[in-house]
């Protein structure tokens, strides 16, 4: 029975190769945005849908264009590359670089944390998968976070103090204030209008 238990004690090790960045590149389509690496595992991403990226592309251009009137650093839409570490590497579908940390673009992709990430919540997104973001995020060291959720209407901003991430959620019909972009507010009720 103590053995019984002690075998059923033990950490669950699986069998599947844990993948690195370079399989990554090595397996997937060249200049796909459909895949992440996870955890070294590959992850197929479904296309995403018309609102999803009516709500990507408003967002890009207004912060493209706020961080442009501003000289504030770079913006960028999905797909790219962002590497955390060899394990994982995601496509977040809007993301922010400060102009002092614009040392982390490379040729193909961004290589470390960006100062905000974006997500749209797709149908196909898992609770699983999410809270794997949420925690490379929060341990990388990306500064600001917003998850928008399509369905609830809801944008939940995730502020990283003291290398914690502390959230805030807000309805579509609410005014939110960047933190990694100071100045910057949208709603995003006005934005899909």
């Amino acid at each position: 029975m103590i053995a019984e238990a002690a075998e059923a004690a033990r950490p669950f090790k699986s069998n599947k190769k844990r993948l690195t960045y370079d399989d990554y590149v090595r397996l997937t389509p060249p200049d796909s945005g459909n895949y992440e690496l996870h955890d070294g595992q590959i992850i197929q991403m479904a296309s995403p849908t018309p609102l999803h990226q009516d709500i990507a592309g408003e967002l890009y251009s207004l912060l493209k264009d706020f961080e442009k009137a501003n000289s504030l650093g770079k913006v960028y839409i999905a797909p790219l590359d962002t590497l955390f570490d060899k394990f994982n590497t995601f496509q977040p579908d809007v993301l922010f670089i400060s102009k002092e940390r614009m040392g982390i673009i490379g040729e193909k992709k961004i290589e470390a944390a960006p100062d905000l990430v974006v997500e749209v919540l797709s149908g196909s997104n898992t609770n699983k998968e999410m809270l794997h973001k949420k925690h490379t995020y929060e341990a990388f060291g990306v500064r600001e976070y917003w998850l928008i959720n399509l369905k609830k209407e809801t944008v939940t901003q995730y502020i990283l103090v003291e290398e914690e991430f502390e959230s805030k959620r807000y309805t579509f019909d609410d005014t939110i204030d960047a933190v990694a972009l100071p100045g910057f507010q949208f709603c995003l009720r006005n934005v899909l209008a």
